[in-house]
């Protein structure tokens, strides 16, 4: 099966976090074109990809809002931009306090919306359907990667994808899986963040490389 295949039968949820879009556009007004170009060095070299733009418009999206949340989660950009509006420094204090990143199981699927089980902690969260769209494809058992937030909604249980998440085909869930129990066996959960975005690294090449053998994709060792 194909990377078109499998990503065409599963419609994550495609919109952004309002806040999270306020924020980058605003930040893509402010922040030196120089840094941000060093920025995108370091991104790619992260998750071992080259600097080249791939063909199709969806995955050059997809890879700027995995640039864009790299920026604001890991790099901590808006904190040293002192030209930073107080209304979107505000967004931006409410944004990141508040937000979980990790690889979560799909528990169940429903009407009202997706229940997901993060591998690493356990925790269970809730994400609602917004559209009808949402989740068409997905089933119980899939693993996707992605960084919620609270929805707004007041309930303690319900969360929202910052941006797009990232799927993991089947093929590889013994693969993503074995690794998650290396990482708690150790009980290192920053090895496991900062692995992550070698996982979307991955993903994103199992997309752009549709000749290669998903194995020789997902693999620590790989320098496709």
């Amino acid at each position: 099966m194909t990377s078109e295949m499998t990503t065409s039968k599963r419609n994550l949820p495609g919109n952004l976090y309002p806040d999270f879009v306020t924020i980058v556009d605003e930040l893509i007004e402010l922040v030196d074109q120089v840094q941000l170009e060093n920025l995108r060095k370091d991104f790619h070299t992260r998750l071992r990809m080259t600097l080249s733009q791939p063909e199709r418009a969806e995955l050059v999206e997809d890879l700027w809002d995995f640039f864009y949340d790299w920026c604001l989660f890991e790099k901590q950009i808006p904190a040293n931009v002192e030209k930073l509006s107080s209304n979107i420094r505000g967004l931006w204090n409410q944004l990141q306090q508040g937000n979980l990143r990790g690889l979560y199981s799909v528990q169940k699927i429903n009407d009202e919306g997706l229940k997901l089980k993060e591998l690493f902690t356990g925790k269970s969260h809730f994400v609602a359907r917004k559209y009808d769209s949402d989740f068409l494809g997905l089933q119980k058992g899939d693993l996707i990667e992605g960084r919620l937030i609270d929805d707004g909604s007041g309930k303690s249980d319900s969360s929202a994808f910052v941006r797009r998440p990232s799927y993991h085909p089947v093929e590889v869930h013994d693969y993503i899986k074995t690794k998650v129990k290396q990482f708690k066996k150790e009980k290192d959960f920053e090895t496991y963040q900062s692995w992550l975005w070698l996982l979307v690294g991955m993903y994103l090449k199992y997309r752009m490389y549709e000749h290669m053998p998903i194995e020789k994709i997902y693999d620590d060792n790989s320098r496709i």
